[in-house]
């Protein structure tokens, strides 16, 4: 009797064991619940599996597995009306959680096409929890997808509940493209999102919609009509108070909008705080266009923006790889007398967003955009190069690496990392380009700011080893502009050995060739030249003598 009494306790704790870690019933896409419209109505995703499609472009997470969601359960609804429905976990459960809704018809297991609604951590809501918004068609059925964000396995579960219902907008009158607000331009322009749907085109693979989100989330609507022909800048660039993003289609074809109409668009402006927005489109006179609003990861909030009329800055000239320019390696005692410097500019930059390859030393490589600008150079059979750079601009941020050519970054062992140069930590950074291979004798550099989060600046640089340089100091003496810093004139002076042919360039810091002038042979002695300086911006010169291959090169400031 003992024996049967012992074999009982133990087949009853077995079998309370297993059922304290059965996995939900509807732990799979194919055994989903069915479930109607009503509120508080009970989940849990405990002991549940992950069975679900990883999703790379929708809603997607922070951490190492951003695309994952895990322990997910699963239900089906048929709506019961036609129109916007509502799922809601907005601080109603215990977990950080991930929902995903799938289109009708939609099968097992459903795929990134068939997503119509999705939420990793909804705006105001506690906790991490989620709500999406969805069109329905009543009689249609629909999945619902319920799980838990993970930086990697196992991922959060918990339980709760959750609202399904009909969704009460509201919205702002600009919610839908078809009611766009009508503007014209002007600055501090009221804006507001709070309540917006989202019901603009999807851009995937687009460098402005990336971190998971491939659209323009809560958007609201403005239709502008240019009354000039030229460039028109848009801009919340600290005007907002919510992450917001930017996009232009045209207004010809109506709001039947498609990823391929898109003008221009932006997600994070460079120098913009609180990742706000800012971008210039090019317009026609008495040509409308439709203007989208809203917010990554579905973000709302107010403030203002400003639509400006504007001449847009010219790029850097070296801003294509195709156009990198010249540089070379001088030995150290030329870098250390600053007899050669090396100027640049990522201000104004763009970048190649079909072919971008992010340097190796970001680590988040989800998405954004960047500005960038290149340079060629010969090595000279150096295994080591030194680079000393310095940052003129505060703040600024810049990413250096190494190309063997405008498609290929170089491979190891040379350059295995990047160079990151915080401008506002170390603006005078120096540090090494190791283990060169001999066999390659020349590399292109890129040097990079990445526009989702630093500031773009100008700076300076030098390659420096023990080479006898090919560029040859140009034989004068007293070389010196007066005054320095200058303002409307200066004077040129130096002392020429013997007779020479020479030339004078000035470039500013973008690279741009400002100031040209053959001057023809000069004979030996001492030459001084009047400069005048009243059509030139405020900043940073270089003016360089040249005759032949030589050259001698000195930096003035115009104030």
């Amino acid at each position: 009797m003992k024996k049967i009494l012992q074999l009982f306790i133990c087949f009853t704790l077995l079998f309370f064991n297993l059922n304290s870690f059965a996995q939900p019933s509807n732990d799979n896409c194919n055994n989903a619940t069915i479930i109607t419209e009503g509120d508080n109505q009970a989940f849990t995703t405990l002991d549940a599996s992950s069975d679900g499609a990883a999703h790379a472009n929708d809603c997607a997470s922070s951490g190492t597995t951003p695309d994952s969601t895990y322990n997910d359960v699963w239900y089906s609804y048929t709506a019961s009306f036609t129109g916007e429905a509502e799922w809601s976990f907005c601080g109603t459960a215990n977990f950080d959680t991930k929902i995903f809704v799938y289109g009708a018809g939609s099968s097992c297991p459903p795929t990134d096409l068939d997503i119509i609604g999705c939420s990793e951590d909804a705006p105001g809501c506690a906790d991490a929890t989620s709500s999406a918004t969805f069109d329905v068609i009543m009689g249609e059925t629909y999945l619902l997808r319920i799980g838990g964000y993970g930086d990697g396995g196992p991922g959060e579960s918990g339980s709760g509940t959750f609202n399904l219902g009909e969704f009460i907008s509201n919205a702002p009158d600009n919610d839908d493209c078809a009611n766009a607000a009508i503007i014209m331009l002007g600055l501090g322009q009221a804006v507001d999102n709070t309540d917006a749907t989202t019901d603009g085109p999807v851009h995937p693979n687009n460098p402005c919609f990336g971190f998971g989100d491939n659209t323009i989330q809560s958007d609201i609507w403005y239709s502008f009509t240019s009354p000039i022909t030229g460039s028109v800048q848009w801009s919340t660039c600290n005007l907002v108070n919510f992450d917001s993003r930017l996009g232009v289609y045209p207004g010809s074809i109506g709001c039947s909008l498609s990823d391929t109409d898109l003008l221009a668009c932006n997600d994070d402006g460079g120098g913009c705080d609180a990742f706000t927005s800012s971008l210039i489109f090019d317009v026609i006179m008495g040509e409308t266009y439709l203007l989208r609003l809203g917010g990554y990861d579905g973000g709302m909030g107010s403030g203002t923006m400003d639509l400006l009329d504007i001449i847009p800055p010219d790029p850097p000239e070296n801003d294509l790889c195709s156009n990198a320019e010249s540089v070379f390696v001088m030995t150290p005692q030329q870098a250390d007398d600053i007899e050669f410097e090396f100027p640049g500019t990522t201000i104004a930059a763009g970048f190649d967003s079909d072919s971008f390859l992010f340097p190796k030393c970001i680590n988040n490589t989800n998405g954004g955009e960047f500005a960038d600008v290149w340079y060629t150079f010969d090595p000279q059979g150096l295994e080591e190069v030194e680079l000393r750079f310095l940052t003129f601009t505060a703040d600024a941020v810049f990413y250096f690496d190494l190309w063997e050519d405008c498609d290929s970054l170089a491979m190891a062992p040379i350059m295995e990392d990047c160079f990151f140069i915080d401008g506002a930590v170390e603006p005078v950074f120096t540090d090494t380009i190791i283990s060169i291979p001999p066999t390659q004798n020349l590399y292109y550099i890129r040097i990079i700011t990445r526009l989702t989060s630093d500031i773009p600046g100008d700076f300076i640089f030098q390659l420096v080893g023990d080479v006898v340089n090919k560029v040859e100091n140009l034989a004068l003496t007293n070389l010196n502009i007066y005054p320095n810093p200058a303002t409307t004139k200066a004077n040129l002076e130096f002392e020429l050995p013997k007779s020479d042919k020479i030339q004078i360039e000035i470039i500013d810091l973008l690279g741009k060739q400002v100031h040209f002038e053959d001057k023809g042979s000069l004979p030996a002695g001492v030459h001084n030249f009047p400069l005048n300086l009243d059509h030139f911006s405020q900043g940073i010169y270089f003016l360089t003598i040249r005759s032949d291959d030589q050259i001698k090169s000195i930096k003035f400031i115009k104030e």
